[in-house]
């Protein structure tokens, strides 16, 4: 007999279905959802063979085009909220003269952020709106 041991619980198995990963896998997936991704390990104990059956992260949900679009999009910053943290850096807010001098490129700033506000808000209202479909497919470990 192979002793198995998950999340700290040792149970025996017979060598044949414990000796090999497929088949270790096939016996426990009724009761182990994640053990499609868990690392098995094996050693020798006492002259017993021990086998860990380790749970590994995974990502959640899908992998689908969507997701892989969103993590690939560029990070950036409303224009509005970048030129003011420039001019804080600076030390230009408690300068009267030096916000007359930026009034021209403030006001473009605040015309180009709330620009984006509405196109986020836009592409909220579109997600609200759509209708859900069904999944192509079963996601693993489901």
């Amino acid at each position: 007999m192979i002793q198995v041991t998950i999340d700290g619980q040792c149970f025996p198995l017979p060598e044949d279905v414990g000796g090999k990963d497929d088949l270790l896998r096939a016996a426990l997936a009724p009761f182990v959802p994640w053990i499609a991704n868990a690392r098995i390990e094996r050693k020798e104990e006492a002259g017993n063979t021990v086998v860990s059956v380790i749970k590994r992260a995974d990502t959640k949900g899908s992998t689908s085009d969507v997701v892989a679009a969103l993590v690939a999009a560029p990070q950036k910053m409303n224009p509005a909220i970048a030129l003011w943290l420039k001019l804080q850096d600076e030390g230009k807010l408690d300068d009267p003269g030096a916000m007359v001098e930026w009034q021209p490129a403030i006001a473009e700033a605040i015309e180009a952020g709330e620009r984006e506000i509405g196109e986020v808000r836009a592409a909220m209202q579109y997600l609200a709106e759509c209708a859900p479909i069904a999944a192509s497919r079963i996601p693993l470990s489901f």
